[in-house]
């Protein structure tokens, strides 16, 4: 047995396909097959269920597998350590994160940049369903996600932790008849005309208070946030937004759209935090970068 065979066991446990872990690794399907089998042959047992739905672990594959991940960490520390005393951080961070909440992140990630020049970064924008799906299968190290609303299953194999809960907020025009309230209800805003994020979490949120105060007059949906937050910003819409993605945005801060809290619905909160993958091996870089986006965060509190 060797470090290539435990590196092709963890990928084919993380992905549940022989197929994907053989494109991430990029080696060939038949090399992984191979190698696998021969690991099996030597052990004197069979690691994984093959089928067309997919590879799943055998009850001893499972122990196998715990103890693969805990090997390939222990040599990614021995590896890491050798570059701390060294001080030259290396490596690669690849880091997904919903495209509202990409302004408020720069300053954290230009440090970081300027403080880690040898370490790689790779920055995605992606909406919180397809950044739990890449980090299940290993595409994206680091992703910062909305916490609530998922079904246990979804997020059952990450590691997650709140870093800030912020209110929910109608965002309106310098002109609008709202724009003088302190608070706004949502019988307040049946009447308006309405734009809204085109995501998985915003027609979640839209449905569900349209489900329980009946349907708005909802002009259209995008996922460019700056033709919504220009439309509200002329007058022409309201949108409910999270006060965390807008305080700091320039249309805020210089008044052409005014935030207002939603008051009398639940959720009034939401909760951000990020994400990693539990089993899979946290790097110093990794680390390091979370370390700058908590920071930055806690700036904003």
């Amino acid at each position: 047995m060797n470090l290539e065979q435990f590196e092709y066991i963890a990928a084919i446990a993380r992905t549940g396909s022989i197929t994907i872990a053989a494109e991430q690794l990029h080696v060939s399907q038949a090399g992984i097959s191979k190698s696998l089998s021969k690991l099996e042959q030597e052990l004197g047992i069979t690691i994984f269920k093959r089928s067309r739905l997919g590879t799943v672990p055998t009850d001893r594959g499972k122990i196998i597998i715990e103890k693969v991940f805990e090997i390939l960490a222990r040599m990614e520390e021995i590896r890491e350590q050798s570059l701390v005393k060294s001080s030259l951080t290396e490596g690669e961070v690849r880091f997904s994160v919903g495209p509202n909440f990409m302004a408020v992140l720069t300053k954290a990630i230009i440090a970081f940049k300027r403080d880690h020049p040898n370490v790689k970064l790779e920055i995605t924008s992606k909406s919180t369903e397809e950044v739990i799906q890449d980090l299940k299968e290993d595409r994206t190290d680091l992703g910062l996600i909305y916490l609530d609303n998922h079904k246990p299953e979804d997020v059952k194999d990450l590691q997650m932790k709140t870093l800030h809960v912020s209110r929910m907020v109608v965002c309106v025009g310098r002109r609008s008849s709202l724009v003088m309230n302190k608070s706004v209800t949502p019988q307040d805003l049946l009447a308006q005309p309405f734009v809204n994020i085109d995501g998985v979490f915003s027609n979640w949120y839209l449905g569900d208070f349209m489900d329980k105060y009946g349907q708005v007059n909802l002009l259209f949906t995008s996922n460019n946030i700056e033709l919504l937050k220009r439309t509200i910003a002329e007058g022409a819409a309201v949108g409910l937004f999270i006060e965390y993605a807008m305080m700091h945005d320039p249309l805020v801060l210089n008044g052409d759209i005014v935030m207002i809290p939603l008051v009398s619905h639940e959720p009034s909160t939401i909760s951000l935090g990020w994400a990693r993958l539990a089993k899979k091996h946290f790097s110093i870089a990794q680390k390091e970068f979370l370390n700058y986006l908590i920071r930055e965060y806690n700036s904003f509190k």
